[in-house]
């Protein structure tokens, strides 16, 4: 189903939320098994994937262009993001049969693989490659992006919170209706239900109810920053020095807890290093009477991430990076 979305999103180039929303449930009555997720879910995986850009307030998306990126410690595997449209698709599955003489060369050293399916998002779709030049060469012929290791590329350029909160501007009085604040800890629900009508001045992180949807909003005194829900977030976790963000130098691997995943910008980036979108895990440290084992699959993780590009997402949310045996 989710091939079949991204095929849709890459022929349609852009729509409205209402225009994704109904072709996602015509989609999904054709699914034997109801397993798919909300379709919101669906269109944000689409964004951290890098196959789409969404503006929820604007309430449209956009395809991404098509982009051939190498990925560190992958193999030589070069990884498809971006649009899919049918003719490219084609094209790759028939790199041997291609009448320009230059494509049909390079796909001797640049071989598509088997799609590597995945649960709540598109096949992960890769080319093993002898060297990088022949997957840039391969990417000219067709008229295609490429980005040597993108994922290293972009958490370079992670936005801080002075960004991201600013992107979409003020807020001056309440922000809706029902607000709660985001709570410093304990288990059920992070948001509590706070008196009054949630109006400054006020300090850390609210949400209110909005059009039937949730409006976040950091506040600092009178002001009010509008942002989405994961940046909102880990501007309250950086304020209140809370430090969620584990990391297993062993397995190479980056977790945070499912309830606080990673702003969508910070998780494009370490998705990039694989191409999977994260999955829920569990930790088991070696337990004592100083450190209390963790909640069970309380956790998502992302996968082939080195320390050093670990410590840059960690950094850029003003985290204090916690390593895990």
């Amino acid at each position: 189903m989710h091939d079949e979305l991204l095929l849709w999103c890459s022929e349609r180039g852009a729509g409205s939320l209402d225009a994704f929303r109904d072709a996602y449930a015509w989609l999904e009555k054709r699914q034997l098994e109801n397993t798919a997720p909300d379709w919101r879910i669906a269109l944000y995986n689409l964004q951290v994937l890098g196959h789409a850009e969404v503006d929820w307030e604007a309430r449209t998306w956009s395809v991404t262009p098509p982009v051939l990126t190498t990925m560190p410690n992958s193999g030589g595997h070069a990884l498809l993001v971006g649009q899919r449209p049918l003719w490219l698709m084609q094209r790759l599955a028939r790199l041997h049969e291609e009448p320009n003489a230059n494509v049909a060369a390079l796909a001797q050293s640049v071989v598509p693989i088997p799609p590597l399916r995945q649960a709540d998002g598109p096949s992960v779709r890769m080319l093993t490659m002898a060297d990088p030049e022949d997957c840039r060469a391969l990417c000219e012929a067709l008229g295609i992006a490429f980005e040597d290791r993108a994922a290293d590329q972009l958490a370079l350029r992670l936005p801080r919170f002075q960004e991201m909160l600013s992107e979409r501007g003020t807020q001056r009085g309440p922000g809706g209706i029902e607000p709660q604040k985001m709570s410093e800890g304990g288990e059920g629900d992070i948001w509590r239900d706070v008196e009054g009508h949630g109006e400054p001045p006020l300090h850390g992180a609210y949400r209110y109810q909005r059009y039937n949807t949730h409006r976040h909003i950091y506040w600092i005194g009178m002001s009010g920053f509008i942002a989405d829900k994961r940046t909102v977030m880990y501007a309250e976790l950086a304020r209140t020095e809370r430090w969620v963000l584990r990391y297993n130098a062993l397995r190479q691997e980056l977790y945070a807890p499912k309830r606080m995943q990673l702003p969508h910008l910070h998780a494009r980036a370490a998705i990039l290093r694989s191409g999977l979108l994260p999955q829920l895990a569990t930790l088991n440290p070696q337990t004592g009477p100083q450190q209390p084992i963790l909640e069970h699959k309380g956790y998502v993780k992302y996968v082939n991430i080195d320390e050093p590009f670990a410590r840059q997402v960690a950094e850029s949310l003003y985290q204090k990076l916690q390593l895990v045996p």
